[in-house]
């Protein structure tokens, strides 16, 4: 090699050396660098664990697989594939209601009421997940007895949306069918149980299968207490009229005979699963859900279905979503308005005929019920002016005849029996009823009463606001106490103290009217005050309405009085004693107790017994 070729080559090489030196990375671009090292080396290494723990979840994932298989088969036996899906919903809806189905089951898991809230204005849900079941027990031919809430049905909806067909595919065309329609009453639903082709799955001797239908109902209103008593189960069997469980009881009850339908009723809204035909049995339960404020009771029906076990089965039913509006429930004609409580006897004669006809006539022309319920009043003290108008006439007699009274028992003393005979003489001689005052008032008492039992469940008065009273249907308070008064509450409702202040004047004015003295004087004083503990926690709408009728009947006795005159009425009773006495049949029934007792009215003496 030449002396050039050296040098040459010993310039290349030291360039290189300068470009390398010039060009090494810094201690900071060292340590970048290794860290994308470890970082490649880290994320090589994360990828084959994952693939490793991918690998055995697969292995444990078809393991599970088999097992499950493995139980569905134990446990359904015919119907294993069945009980393997994943849960899926689809809704039906309309302008009153929104229906969530499950695949799962087949069964309805929600309903929303769309036009109604709770009284929180929260969205009003009847039925809510997995706090509600419609579930079936079939009794399969293999020994086996399975529920349909464990087993995958295959949703079927109709072209229209109006229809759902739920469909448990049995194989070889045995299929179990539930089918829920929407109808022209936004309330009701149509809902269809078939059984095509499993008379070859079921046990050959069945001839029912049961349904089990539970719900956890939910608080829709102000008070837990009022809904409580106001919740329960109603049913109707096919021979008697509509039964209950007592709101107040935790209760099974297996009506007898055939049932028609049954009702899961709360304080205004029910829902309520209704027999084309009849359910040849009924198991009824209602239990009391102390576990969670916002839920009331537990409501349990276990109903029984025939089966003809052929080739197609069915059974039609109806559902039922809505208030307890007692017209709504009435054009049903199946006796479900029968939920709506009104009393007995002439109490829901009182309110059958009279206060729901009258809600309703004046709803459709008076948007306020605060005015609907004076009218109401006003209509009922008219209807009641002629036996308020006697009541008050007998009273005026008695006041008329008190001195002649008085003199009696000043004469005779302690001698009750005489006083007494000498007081019926005056009466018969006079023509005056002594009971003459008391019966008409005994005869206001069924609407009084009729009234208390309407006004808490009527669903025209909800979330209806009157004056300071935001909601008619429960009670008005203006002012909330910081502690709570056994029996009475923690809150103040000037409805209430207005009906009971009405209700003490008119107690102080009837007693100076009629002389009532003594005890009972002081007992009318107080009764209003042991009402008022009662009806503080009541309806505003019921203590306005008792309130307005105090103020009628005050102001009637007024105008009575004002046109009444007592001085005519006393020479009326004197010419009266100058005729010849007719004695009544109330005179003779008490001309007889008294002989009972030893007193002979004509003769004026006591026999000697």
């Amino acid at each position: 090699m030449d002396r050039n070729s050296m040098i040459g080559l010993g310039l290349i090489f030291l360039i290189l050396i300068t470009f390398a030196w010039i060009n090494q990375p810094s201690e900071e671009e060292l340590k970048t660098l290794k860290l994308q090292k470890d970082s490649i080396m880290a994320a090589q290494l994360q990828q084959d664990s994952l693939s490793r723990v991918t690998a055995q979840l697969k292995a444990q994932t078809d393991s599970l697989k088999n097992i499950d298989t493995a139980f569905a088969k134990q446990s359904f036996g015919t119907l294993a594939t069945a009980a393997i899906g994943t849960e899926q919903f689809v809704n039906l809806e309309n302008d009153e209601l929104k229906l969530t189905f499950s695949n799962k089951g087949g069964a309805l898991k929600k309903v929303v009421l769309k036009k109604h809230k709770t009284y929180y204005q929260k969205e009003l849900i009847l039925f809510d997940g997995e706090n509600e079941e419609m579930n079936y027990i079939l009794p399969l031919a293999e020994g086996k007895t399975v529920e349909t809430k464990d087993l995958f049905f295959t949703p079927e909806p109709s072209a229209d949306g109006k229809s759902l067909s739920m469909v448990l595919y049995a194989g070889d065309g045995k299929k179990f069918v539930q089918q829920y329609s929407l109808t022209d009453n936004a309330n009701l639903i149509d809902y269809k149980v078939s059984l095509e082709g499993m008379n070859k799955l079921l046990a050959s001797d069945v001839k029912s299968i049961e349904m089990k239908w539970r719900a956890r109902m939910r608080k829709q209103e102000k008070t837990k207490v009022a809904e409580e008593r106001t919740t329960t189960i109603y049913f109707k069997t096919i021979t008697d009229e509509p039964d209950y469980i007592s709101e107040t009881k935790e209760e099974t009850i297996t009506p007898e005979g055939n049932v028609k339908w049954v009702s899961f009723k709360q304080q205004y809204f029910n829902a309520s699963l209704i027999a084309e035909q009849s359910f040849t049995k009924a198991v009824t339960e209602t239990r009391n859900d102390a576990t969670d404020t916002s839920y009331i009771k537990y409501l349990s029906a276990t109903l029984t279905i025939p089966v003809n076990n052929t080739a197609n089965d069915a059974f039609n039913m109806q559902l039922y979503f809505g208030s307890n509006h007692y017209k709504t429930l009435k054009k049903l004609d199946i006796q479900l308005e029968r939920i709506v409580p009104m009393g007995w006897g002439i109490f829901r004669w009182v309110n059958k005929y009279l206060t729901v006809n009258v809600f309703y006539f004046l709803s459709q022309y008076i948007g306020s019920f605060g005015i609907i319920i004076f009218l109401l009043t006003l209509i009922v003290k008219t209807i009641l002016f002629p036996l308020v108008y006697r009541s008050y006439l007998s009273t005026a007699k008695m006041r008329v005849l008190k001195p002649e009274m008085d003199e009696i028992k000043e004469k005779y003393g302690d001698d009750l029996a005489r006083v007494q005979q000498e007081n019926m003489k005056i009466y018969r001689q006079a023509g005056v009823n002594p009971l003459g005052g008391c019966l008409p008032v005994l005869l206001q008492m069924p609407i009084l009463i009729a009234m208390f039992q309407f006004f808490p469940s009527a669903f025209e008065l909800r979330q209806q606001a009157f004056l300071w009273a935001e909601d008619l249907s429960t009670f008005d308070s203006v002012l909330s106490l910081p502690f709570s008064i056994p029996g009475y509450g923690d809150h103040v409702s000037l409805f209430a103290l207005l009906m009971t202040i009405s209700s003490v004047v008119y107690a102080i004015y009837n007693s100076d009217q009629s002389g009532m003295t003594g005890q009972m004087k002081y007992i009318s004083y107080f009764m209003p005050v042991i009402f008022l503990f009662v009806l503080n926690s009541f309806a505003a709408g019921l203590n306005y309405y008792y309130f307005v009728s105090n103020l009628f009947t005050i102001g009637q006795q007024i105008m009575i009085r004002g046109f009444v005159d007592e001085g005519k009425l006393h020479a009326e009773i004197q010419e009266n004693k100058k005729k010849p006495v007719k004695q009544s049949k109330l005179q003779a029934k008490l001309e007889e107790m008294a002989k009972s007792r030893g007193v002979d009215l004509k003769q004026g003496n006591m026999k000697k017994k």
